[in-house]
């Protein structure tokens, strides 16, 4: 009788076992999400894989042009319009014309249209008329569905700007950039904090490491800010050659968008991306 119940109870622990392990087997893995992710018709910033965006960072008008259908032709799920980069940028009737031209080559894909401050790696001084003239016609006219604004700004601009986008649809990117170091965990959240009390649809943080322990630290506190601020998308990398493997791993703490480059970056860090997909499709599996 006992070695019965020995035999029935081996069975029937071991087809538990591989039951568990089925389920287990089968259950795919889930990386830290927002709970309310933005959807851009068939792009979604906080799903199951972290979306990929290609940077436009041509010159002038002919070469931003066919930079736009070269980078169409990579299908990427986001297209940033770097336009601090174009020779126009401070005639608002011309830049405006120009986002016409490349919505009209990027087709459905999303755009992220960011006119970056010098002092946090833009491409050249951009003045604040010029700038916010442009976004603001651009909002006018739907033309993008995100745009890009530092922190730097304060807290009252940025909610000043805020306002003209409601019922406009468009998302509002608040973006810090420390190009020379990386801080703490706790200060990391505190910065993107401020982000989100400033008014930001979507929290972003740039930090430089100089050390792996850098890239450890600055994935802690992104991955931090995700459980604290569980609703809010996140943009996030690590730069330079040190902060690359941020670009890949970085959905697995909360980082819901990886730039790659399409023509050229807009660091020089970004990888093309034929590499990001082939890395995204191993480390993030439908």
């Amino acid at each position: 009788m006992n070695i019965k119940k020995t035999i029935f109870f081996t069975v029937v622990i071991a087809l538990l076992i591989s039951s568990f392990a089925a389920m287990a087997f089968a259950e795919a893995y889930k990386r830290p999400m927002p709970t309310h992710p933005l959807s851009y018709g068939n792009t979604v910033l906080g799903g199951n894989m972290p979306v990929v965006c290609v940077p436009l960072t041509a010159t002038a008008k002919d070469k931003i042009l066919e930079e736009a259908k070269f980078v169409a032709e990579l299908k990427p799920d986001m297209v940033e319009v770097r336009a601090d980069f174009w020779d126009c940028i401070e005639d608002t009737h011309a830049s405006v014309a120009m986002l016409r031209d490349i919505d009209k080559i990027i087709g459905d894909v999303p755009m992220l249209l960011t006119v970056r401050i010098k002092a946090e790696r833009g491409y050249k001084d951009v003045s604040d008329k010029a700038k916010f003239n442009f976004y603001r016609a651009a909002a006018k006219e739907k033309l993008v569905e995100l745009i890009d604004m530092e922190l730097a700004y304060g807290e009252e601009k940025i909610q000043s700007f805020k306002k003209e986008l409601v019922n406009s649809g468009i998302s509002l990117v608040v973006a810090y950039h420390d190009m020379n170091a990386t801080p703490t965990a706790d200060e990391i959240v505190k910065i993107m904090d401020r982000e989100i009390a400033a008014g930001a649809d979507i929290a972003k943080i740039v930090v430089k490491p100089n050390s792996e322990e850098d890239v450890l630290t600055f994935l802690k506190g992104i991955l931090t800010f995700r459980r604290t601020y569980s609703k809010y998308p996140v943009i996030a990398s690590a730069s330079g050659d040190i902060g690359r493997i941020s670009r890949l791993i970085g959905g697995l703490f909360g980082i819901d968008l990886t730039f790659a480059s399409g023509v050229k970056g807009s660091n020089p860090t970004q990888m093309p991306v034929s590499v990001v997909r082939e890395a995204l499709a191993v480390i993030y599996p439908n």
